[in-house]
């Protein structure tokens, strides 16, 4: 435990928490809806609120800040088995099988696990285990902008076939599977190789100056007003088809600004303490993040199948996201004060040293 460091568990528990509100409008409304603001569940000026408040403050951050964090701990973790172990290497490599395994399991019941992902990119992070910091961070960069060439090149192709909305969607229909992997794998790497940048510059664990938090604050306003006016922009165009793709290109601009904005903002509530009896209870929720992501779905399935889908929209998704909220902070202050770690991180450690012990 006295290991452990406290800004890493903040800044996890915060992403877990947040990559809730996007993955709630998958469960309740269908992916298309996350991409697209008048998919589904946009009804009335609240709706409309809550749906553009998640796309310019939560869309694409929380999993940058997630994906950030996995790649932190992965350098991380072969730090610190370096000592008690001759390969770490290889214990790294059967510690993300592993988690690729829960990934295929998870993805059986919700398409839109991200562990897979994470499993497989894994090997390559530790291809730069030992590269220096701003290796990383531009590598990263790179990579996270091919998603952004991605997205240019499915918006172009769909742009000049016709302005028919069924010609463009059915090549949306056609693309939407391998735009969305090839997405979700290059803005995954590349935030993960950010991560171990920062991580290697000790950015992460040194406290965060005044000019850096003033610096973060702009970062995030700059970044915010860049998601929303893809927002306007894609209303403009009646949220049709090709809109939607390059409507999203700001807001994968400010993705990693932003992710590290909100990463610098945590670090400083952490070190600061204000309302340190939350910042307890976000940390244990960050320690059993593993837990509580593949709880999330279980709940946000749940719900979904129980509740009429006439009630479903934009703002009663925040009822039940809340209340998921609300729960999780509890129950992990609650199991943490009992037990070491959480259910699936005891048997993923287990699994990983072959030992219950």
């Amino acid at each position: 435990m006295a290991q452990r460091i406290s800004q890493l568990d903040t800044i996890r528990g915060v992403a877990t928490l947040g990559i809730l509100i996007m993955n709630s409008v998958s469960f309740g409304l269908g992916g298309i809806a996350v991409y697209q603001l008048s998919a589904a569940g946009s009804y009335t000026t609240l709706d409309w609120c809550f749906g553009i408040f998640g796309e310019v403050f939560a869309d694409q951050k929380f999993m940058g800040l997630f994906s950030l964090l996995f790649g932190a701990s992965l350098i991380l973790f072969l730090d610190r088995t370096r000592d008690r172990t001759q390969s770490p290497i290889r214990l790294s490599l059967w510690r993300n099988i592993i988690l690729l395994g829960f990934g295929a399991i998870h993805g059986t019941f919700w398409e839109g696990d991200v562990l897979m992902v994470y499993g497989f990119c894994a090997p390559i992070l530790l291809i730069f285990r030992k590269a220096k910091a701003k290796t990383l961070m531009w590598t990263g960069i790179s990579v996270f902008g091919f998603s952004i060439l991605c997205l240019c090149l499915v918006s172009a192709s769909i742009n000049s076939l016709d302005t028919s909305v069924s010609l463009a969607e059915q090549a949306f229909s056609e693309i939407w599977l391998e735009y969305i992997l090839f997405d979700a794998f290059a803005r995954a790497l590349g935030m993960m190789l950010i991560g171990m940048s920062l991580y290697r510059s000790h950015w992460l664990t040194e406290p965060l100056s005044v000019s850096h938090l003033r610096l973060s604050c702009w970062v995030l306003a700059i970044g915010a007003s860049l998601s929303l006016l893809g927002v306007y922009w894609t209303s403009l165009h009646n949220f049709a088809i090709h809109a939607v793709f390059m409507g999203n290109l700001p807001n994968l601009l400010a993705t990693i600004p932003m992710t590290i904005a909100y990463a610098a903002l945590l670090k400083w509530w952490d070190e600061n303490g204000y309302g340190r009896w939350l910042i307890g209870k976000v940390q244990a929720l960050g320690r059993m993040a593993l837990t509580n992501y593949l709880s999330q779905s279980a709940f946000g399935i749940g719900l979904v199948s129980i509740v009429p889908t006439d009630l479903i929209s934009r703002s009663t998704l925040w009822l039940a996201i809340l209340s998921i909220w609300v729960f999780q902070l509890w129950i992990s202050e609650w199991w943490l004060n009992r037990f070491k770690m959480g259910p699936v991180e005891r048997l993923w450690r287990a699994i990983t040293y072959r030992s219950w012990s």
